[in-house]
């Protein structure tokens, strides 16, 4: 890579702009801010060019002498070349010679560049994310002419200086030297986000399930939703067959992972997501039956020894009763043997037929025997030939819609535990199969949907339950058809069958059938959806398993777009949809639940399109890809810094989703990502603000406000972060206890014990300054009101919610105008 010395520099070029500008002292300060020392290819241009800015920037004479006694002071003078700049006539416009100076300088460094990637690839061996990285850093620098690990003499920092105070100096704002935060408390304390600052932005995540899109969750009523359809207020079956209220809902992107059940249904969680298990032996102080609440990504480091000792569990739910016009045991056996186009059932066992007889008679009715030639006779409960009164049992499995469509009615799937058991009974003495060997239940249907609610009534009564799809053959026939069949297992011998031989025998295996062995298999980032629930946070999955921040800097990021500063925003967790759901709620003052539905009525509709009209000229720049890395973020910023200059704030959300293409060991990724982001905003001349979440080790403190070793991975983050922040919500805590006292309290009868607080609309949050490299630490109080995912000024005294919580203009339906609601935002 050996070039002629001409090509990269041109003597006669230096020579010229180094006398004119000696000749011509007030070219100097045309063009010293093109001019850098290193854009002179020979040493003592280099030095000649220096002492005339360091004359120059000292307000001193710029002549012949005085550049000759400043040189031989440092020894550096050079007579002969000295002499040679002479020479050169000065000449009047130098844009073309500056231009030549700088391409010759810029393809120097570039040379440079390329002969330190060929030591890098040829003689250490270096890995390509590595030599990529730092061929990107070095050309984005010479592209932006700026220059990396240079020197600045103490005139040249004192010029800077001066000229930072002027600036500071002509401020309105004398508090804020950066990004406004929004907040004037908060800015007093920290001047705003300032360029070249890390800010780290920690809190605890909500104790919130977060499961794969499809994941089914049992209502409290019985019905079953894809996790993805909850929303704020449903009631979801908690482990004790009491309802969960949903009190928030979110998505996101995460790692996600496979909770795999040795006996019952495999599901999808993030990393994040909170692991209901219940210990499965005695050892020590931990007894079998105790539960542990743990998360996925503490779980998968624990030993496989303590991964023995907890298992997975479901448990049995108790629903309300519920009036029925069949019996359940009837309604079994039909949907066993029964016609599906009528009455009749196909019986021969003894004690099913004397079943039959003693019901009629309950309901006054009779049966009616029908014997073919060779098959099994049918009975049917009938009014007789005339009908001697209204009632009919055809009728009533008529208005529950069963004629030719079999199926377990929603009432009698979610009745009381004796109806449950009775049906099931029914069922097994016409249609099940008794495993005596393996103590255990079959029942295969040619239905589907039948063999799903009987899966569901087996599940909620507690019992271990599969279902299979499965190949039948009749070989005669050449006939071939799909079959599901139902398996289950565990205190069976509860269900009150009446055939002898299909009674089962009690459980007597020393490990219990309703727990189980999991196994956790890591998968790709992914969207997640999930919710924080009161009570315990326990509800359950379809098959009954028991499953146990970003609005602070959204809030900055509006009030940076309100002040015309462009952002880019990383939503590593969050798709684009729902963060600019969020910007519309802070900016409309609409609750985020009615954007998120839809349920909006005109006065909404008239904020919501003077929002959107607000955001059109705003800079903001959204990238949601969950799956980028350290070195992906630096590119993506800098090409963005390159063609928006205006760009003045980047948020990361959040660290620890993101990934180092460097170190698979954790603690080593997130000192790259930490380091990465630091010299990032320095390059780029802006602050960036990185979400981090905190460890959940500070929930077992009295006093849960966080400190710096909370936050996860803390060491590198607490070193390279120039601010550090915490968010603390009190009334979060308060309300937990109280519950949890109101539950216990009813646990022990006093059903009269209310929780003393109840949830308010607007709560204070403590902002916790837990670093500030440049400014004091302390505490920061801000109101957050939970509708809108807003945080506001506090004030001491603020009054009644109604005159704090209010947007900022009255509507005013415009005259002759049709308001919609618009198909995007």
């Amino acid at each position: 890579m050996d070039l002629p010395i001409e090509r990269i520099h041109n003597r006669n070029i230096e020579r010229i702009i180094l006398s004119s500008l000696i000749f011509q002292p007030e070219f100097i300060e045309d063009y010293s801010a093109e001019i850098t020392t290193d854009d002179f290819y020979i040493p003592f241009y280099r030095d000649l060019y220096r002492v005339i800015l360091k004359l120059h920037n000292g307000k001193k004479i710029v002549s012949e002498d005085m550049i000759k006694d400043e040189l031989e002071k440092e020894k550096k003078f050079n007579e002969e070349e000295f002499f040679n700049i002479f020479l050169e006539h000065p000449v009047t416009k130098l844009e073309f010679y500056i231009n030549e100076l700088k391409n010759k300088s810029t393809k120097r460094k570039l040379l440079h560049v390329a002969k330190e990637l060929e030591d890098g690839i040829f003689e250490q061996d270096l890995d390509s994310e590595e030599l990529l990285n730092y061929a990107e850093e070095e050309i984005f620098a010479i592209g932006q002419e700026s220059t990396t690990g240079g020197f600045k003499e103490i005139d040249e920092i004192l010029k800077d200086t001066q000229a930072f105070i002027e600036i500071a100096k002509e401020r309105e704002n004398k508090s804020v030297t950066g990004v406004s935060s929004g907040f004037a408390f908060l800015d007093k304390q920290l001047t705003g986000f300032n360029a070249g600052d890390l800010v780290i932005l920690a809190a605890r995540p909500s104790m919130g399930k977060c499961m794969s899109k499809g994941t089914k969750i049992t209502l409290y009523d019985g019905t079953q939703l894809s996790v993805e359809k909850i929303k704020v207020g449903d009631l979801l079956m908690g482990d004790d067959s009491t309802p969960r209220k949903v009190l928030s809902i979110t998505t996101g992107r995460e790692k996600m992972y496979w909770i795999r059940q040795n006996k019952g249904i495999d599901y999808r969680v993030n990393e994040s997501h909170i692991l209901s298990l219940k210990r499965s032996r005695n050892e020590g102080k931990h007894k079998h039956g105790d539960i542990l609440n743990i998360s996925v990504k503490d779980y998968i480091q624990k030993s496989d020894k303590f991964k023995s000792n907890y298992k997975g569990y479901k448990v049995a739910v108790e629903f309300e009763e519920k009036p029925i016009t069949v019996e359940p045991y009837f309604l079994g056996l039909w949907l066993g043997d029964g016609n599906s186009a009528s009455v009749r059932i196909t019986n021969i066992d003894d004690e099913v037929v004397s079943y039959l007889y003693e019901y009629a008679e309950s309901l006054s009715l009779q049966v009616t025997k029908y014997v073919g030639t060779g098959k099994a006779p049918d009975y049917s409960i009938t009014n007789g030939v005339q009908g001697r009164h209204n009632f009919s049992l055809q009728e009533e499995l008529n208005k529950l819609n069963l004629l030719k469509n079999k199926h377990i009615p929603h009432n009698y799937l979610t009745n009381t535990t004796e109806i449950r058991l009775q049906l099931l009974a029914g069922l097994i003495d016409s249609d099940g199969y008794y495993d005596s060997q393996a103590n255990g239940y079959e029942i295969t249907q040619k239905s589907k949907v039948l063999a799903e609610n009987i899966k569901f009534i087996c599940d909620s009564l507690g019992f271990r339950t599969s279902l299979i799809e499965k190949e039948g053959k009749i070989k005669k026939i050449n006939f071939v058809g799909i079959y599901y069949r139902v398996r289950f297992f565990g205190d069976i011998d509860k269900i009150p069958v009446k055939i002898p031989r299909k009674k089962a025998k009690p459980w007597t295996v020393k490990r219990s059938w309703n727990q189980t062995g999991i196994r956790v298999e890591e998968d790709i980032v992914d969207q997640y959806f999930g919710f924080t629930l009161d009570g315990n946070n326990l509800f359950l999955l379809e098959d009954m398993t028991v499953t146990h921040n970003t609005a602070l800097s959204l809030n900055f990021v509006y009030h940076a777009l309100q002040n015309q500063i462009g952002v880019a925003f990383f939503s590593l967790e969050m798709p684009v949809e729902q963060l600019m759901l969020r910007l519309l709620s802070i900016d409309s003052m609409i609750p985020l639940q009615n954007l998120r539905t839809g349920n909006l009525e005109d006065s909404d509709l008239y904020h919501l399109n003077n929002s959107l009209k607000n955001f059109e000229d705003k800079k903001l720049f959204v990238d949601d890809d969950g799956n980028v890395n350290i070195h992906q973020l630096k590119t993506k910023l800098r090409k963005l810094k390159a063609k928006n200059p205006e760009l003045g704030l980047a948020v990361v959300d959040y660290i620890q989703i993101m990934s180092s293409a460097n170190s698979r060991e954790r603690h080593l990724a997130v000192s790259d990502i930490s380091r990465g982001l630091k010299l990032l905003a320095k390059e780029l001349k802006i602050p960036i603000i990185a979400l981090s979440q905190l460890n959940r080790s500070l929930e077992s403190r009295n006093d849960k406000r966080p400190i710096m070793s909370d936050i996860r991975e803390s060491g590198a983050l607490e070193q390279d972060a120039d601010i550090i922040l915490f968010v603390y919500r009190d009334d979060v805590y308060r309300m937990k206890a109280e519950k949890e006292k109101e539950k216990a309290e009813r646990e022990k009868g006093n059903n009269s014990y209310k929780a003393q607080t109840e949830e308010k609309e607007e709560e204070v949050a403590e902002i916790i300054i837990g670093k500030q490299r440049n400014g004091p630490t302390g505490v920061v109080k801000l109101s957050f009101q939970k509708r809108f995912t807003k945080f506001v000024d506090f004030v001491e005294n603020f009054g009644n919610l109604d005159n704090t919580i209010q947007r900022e203009t009255q509507f005013s339906p415009p005259d002759e105008e049709n308001i919609d609601f618009p198909d995007q935002f």
